[in-house]
């Protein structure tokens, strides 16, 4: 797997070879990924919304606390109750206020940073106007969904690509996507030999859609979407799983 480019010319492949193991992973672990469903976003409320946003600022630099924090269901009550819209209209030093939060419940890396970021998108308008969620409007998943996603970019100030492709796959405005953060480009670069770090290809428009564009290819091929193979990256990328499928090939073709 590599990305070529020049002044003129940006190129991803997949190799014939990365192409079947690829395939290997993808057959072994479907079965054990979900993908939030298509049309998510017209049923969540402000609330559920928020807490999406959230997330997506608190994994910036490491999802492992946000990870942490999620696999305790009494804490992640009460961090919800702390960081709830209602609550936040209501504090005068918001940024002091949820630096505070974020720190006390270990939510994030860097809960100061983070906590700037969460009041740019509170006071952005294009998100909430008066407690109500706005940020869908106009926007839905049958529509295209590079645009979908530079829409959703100029609207919310914290949206990268990588980010962004993440929010749509949680909501469910698109399953045509990948978020690809620092855990996906590491299995490709341990695994397939990938030349690119995360950190460029997050920052450079034209490398994140060569190499997106290159797994779109291949997941059309497999009948399957991107998000899938997201999902499943990302949630066997640190459990050993994906090297047992790549050094021992015979493991997924066991009998079921």
């Amino acid at each position: 797997m590599r990305t070529f480019f020049s002044s003129r010319d940006i190129q991803s492949s997949i190799s014939e070879a990365d192409y079947e193991i690829l395939h290997r992973i993808i057959m072994f672990f479907r079965k054990h990924v979900h993908v939030e469903p298509i049309g998510r976003y017209r049923k969540m409320t402000p609330e559920e919304v928020w807490l999406q946003l959230v997330g997506q600022v608190c994994v910036m630099g490491s999802a492992r606390h946000w990870e942490r924090l999620h696999s305790d269901h009494t804490i992640i009550a009460k961090f919800k109750s702390a960081i709830s819209l209602p609550l936040l209209y209501r504090k005068r030093n918001l940024v002091s206020y949820l630096a505070g939060t974020l720190t006390s419940f270990s939510a994030t890396r860097f809960p100061n940073r983070s906590a700037k970021r969460l009041v740019s998108v509170l006071h952005s308008g294009s998100i909430f106007r008066h407690g109500n969620l706005i940020l869908f409007e106009g926007l839905s998943h049958k529509m295209d969904t590079i645009k979908t996603r530079d829409q959703l970019m100029s609207r919310c100030p914290i949206f990268r690509l990588k980010s962004a492709s993440d929010f749509m796959i949680t909501v469910g405005l698109s399953h045509d996507v990948i978020a690809l953060d620092t855990r996906i480009i590491g299995v490709f670069q341990k695994w397939f030999g990938y030349n690119l770090s995360s950190t460029r290809i997050q920052s450079h428009q034209g490398l994140y859609l060569s190499l997106e564009s290159a797994l779109r290819d291949f997941c059309q091929g497999q009948n399957i979407s991107l998000a899938l193979l997201d999902r499943l990256l990302f949630r066997f990328s640190s459990l050993g799983a994906i090297e047992l499928v790549v050094k021992y090939p015979e493991l997924a073709d066991r009998p079921k």
